[in-house]
């Protein structure tokens, strides 16, 4: 399934609209320009969703909203989940972020060598991140840095239904990508949570990142 960029936009600073193949059975929340898309989408999902919240359903427009405009504050474009096994869901984040024309990974080093590029996004990205397995990987739209970590993540008591804090598995996949003109980076996020599908969630995160292209017409 191809899915045209969910967060295209008349302003040409918010970056070129993207198509991206979505895993089977994804449900998502696609962001876009105007506030009439994103309540047609968010109206979309919280129908989706109702039969499956229960007593929560009416709730579901306005915390779908919440997280609609906290996502498009951080450049995402599409947010959702699909499953990788029967009880098992991984979550999928896609932004769209401007490159500044002083860094060592903006326009005009991308543009003067895309490969340098990305490996500079990569030496940044295991300045942050020393433990991550970060490499550079061709994809379709070009070439791009994938760091991979597994780690633990934290539940606070008040987040849990038990009422205990919960330490949970969680492997994350990040994919850095810069469109061919330089001008912005394309950041995919995966994320799983049962080490028994991690490798599912990956070859789930590779194929969605290599089927990344840029609408026809944009930069």
């Amino acid at each position: 399934m191809a899915v045209s960029s969910p967060a295209s936009t008349d302003r040409p600073t918010e970056g070129p609209e993207l198509l991206v193949d979505v895993p089977p059975g994804f449900v998502g929340l696609p962001l876009r320009g105007s506030a009439e898309d994103n309540a047609a989408a968010i109206a979309g999902l919280a129908s989706d969703l109702a039969p499956h919240a229960g007593d929560q359903a009416a709730e579901l427009p306005r915390h779908l909203t919440w997280l609609a405009q906290l996502l498009a504050e951080g450049s995402v474009r599409l947010y959702g989940r699909f499953a990788v096994s029967d009880t098992s869901l991984a979550e999928l984040a896609l932004a769209v972020v401007p490159l500044r024309a002083e860094d060592d990974t903006g326009p005009a080093a991308v543009r003067r060598n895309r490969h340098a590029a990305v490996e500079e996004l990569r030496r940044h990205y295991l300045e942050r991140h020393p433990g991550a397995d970060a490499r550079i990987v061709p994809l379709g739209l070009g070439p791009a840095m994938v760091a991979v970590t597994a780690g633990e993540y934290r539940l606070p008591p008040q987040a849990t239904r038990t009422g205990q804090a919960t330490v949970l598995p969680q492997l994350r996949a990040e994919f850095q990508l810069p469109v061919p003109a330089g001008t912005h980076l394309i950041v995919l996020v995966v994320t799983g949570r049962d080490e028994e599908t991690w490798q599912a969630v990956l070859t789930a995160a590779m194929r969605v990142a290599n089927s990344i292209r840029l609408e026809p017409g944009t930069e």
